[in-house]
């Protein structure tokens, strides 16, 4: 079920990033572009390959994202130390590994939108001076994907935020009850 899970996770990052790779070749190419898309949309095959290519894109997005994100990420770590090697192990001893895996997986989704947010702004801005759309599609333009990047972006660090916090709580928790068999599996981790 994780698997199907994190598979999907990467399809909607793909299906993000295949957009701004359409919207590029589309800048370059023009309207000979849109009757490939309106092939590929029509029949089943291409639509297959194009699932497979939104899997591989989400996949390098992800990866992409998480080295960008890495610095935000350190630093929330060492607001909220935790004695556990890692944060899944504090989850899985109060059984709720199912809501750190469900919090994990949006923060994955917000960092990778948010990348894919202002990549868009930059290219949805371009095309909309370059054919000439007027002023106000400009501005709606760069207002909503602006806006999209910024809120993605506080989403993912306030997920980020409070899942670090939590989790240091649930740990030090437990930690000052003086729960033997918890601090043992955390120092064995370590």
């Amino acid at each position: 079920m994780e698997t199907t899970k994190l598979y999907v996770e990467y399809i909607v990052v793909g299906m993000e990033t295949l957009a701004i790779i359409f919207l590029v070749i589309f800048i370059i190419i023009g309207n000979a572009f849109l009757p490939i898309i309106k092939y590929c949309i029509k029949n089943i095959v291409p639509s297959i390959i194009m699932l497979g290519w939104c899997y591989i894109l989400g996949l390098i997005v992800d990866r992409i994202a998480d080295i960008i994100y890495d610095k935000r990420k350190m630093h929330i770590k060492e607001k909220y130390p935790i004695v556990a090697e890692t944060s899944i192990i504090v989850w899985e001893h109060f059984k709720q590994d199912a809501f750190a895996t469900f919090t994990l997986s949006r923060i994955r989704l917000m960092r990778s939108t948010a990348l894919n947010s202002f990549a868009m702004l930059i290219v949805c801005t371009y095309a909309v001076i370059k054919y000439h759309c007027g002023w106000k599609i400009t501005m709606l333009t760069v207002v909503g994907f602006l806006t999209m990047a910024i809120a993605s972006d506080l989403a993912h660090f306030n997920l980020l935020n409070n899942y670090y916090k939590k989790t240091m709580k649930l740990e030090n928790s437990y930690l000052n009850k003086g729960d033997v068999k918890f601090s043992e599996k955390a120092s064995s981790q370590s």
